[in-house]
């Protein structure tokens, strides 16, 4: 009577972690020289730039070419 084999082999699991050792080199790999740290500072400037025209909107101030003027000004 043959008995019955639970779990994974040690073969399975060394070629699992090769597999995944490749895959994170080649994330890595992509994520840096594909700029993608770079479009992220990117967009949080964009989004920091957006949160204060916003907020000087909400004070009444709008920015017209470089200069910051009072929405009063245009009604």
């Amino acid at each position: 009577m043959m008995k019955e084999q639970k779990g994974i082999t040690l073969v399975a699991l060394v070629i699992t972690i090769i597999v995944m050792l490749i895959l994170v080199g080649v994330s890595i790999t992509v994520a840096l020289n594909g700029g993608l740290f770079t479009n992220a500072k990117d967009a949080a400037n964009n989004t920091a730039e957006a949160r204060n025209a916003e907020l000087n909107l909400s004070n009444g101030k709008v920015t017209v070419n470089g200069e910051v003027k009072n929405v009063s000004d245009y009604y």
